[in-house]
């Protein structure tokens, strides 16, 4: 019964570790298009670097191109909704959890960051997404978010 009971406990074990691995790769709704150029742009989060270097300002071709496209917002928009963001953003006006209709952000307001944001989650309250969206939605979600904060009272 020992045995069994092991068996079984390894075999969760090794189940984990294989989602987890593939939690890990990046994920693409087009096959045709590189991880590479959907991935989130390596970012500083805050206004200081280790051991006195410089920061990294990741500003990205693709974080342009989104935030730049009104088809990309819209469809932003309904992520925003659809995925209950309202919830904690209220309409971006803050709740639960921050406001988005800001200038100024805990984490940077490029939509490399809210992007960043996104994939990674943070501290006290906001979930990791990395293996729930693909990164084009990420995008289309980070440039809505962004879009917020450029013009807090037109939305």
């Amino acid at each position: 019964m020992k045995r069994l009971s092991l068996l079984i406990v390894s075999l969760g074990f090794g189940i984990a570790r294989c989602y987890a691995a593939s939690a890990q790769q990046p994920h693409s709704a087009d096959p045709n298009q590189s991880a590479v150029s959907t991935a989130v742009p390596p970012i500083s989060l805050g206004g200081f670097a280790p051991g006195g270097g410089t920061l990294v300002h990741g500003i990205s071709k693709i974080g342009e191109e989104y935030a730049k496209s009104p088809e990309h917002i819209e469809a932003g928009k309904q992520l925003f909704q659809a995925m209950n963001c309202t919830g904690c953003h209220s309409n971006g006006g803050g709740g639960f959890g921050p406001a988005l209709m800001e200038k100024t952000w805990i984490y940077g307001g490029s939509v490399e960051n809210i992007a960043s944001t996104i994939v990674e989650g943070r501290p006290n309250g906001m979930p990791s997404f990395r293996s729930l969206l693909p990164m084009e939605q990420v995008w289309e979600l980070a440039a809505y978010v962004k879009s917020l904060s450029d013009h807090p009272t037109e939305k």
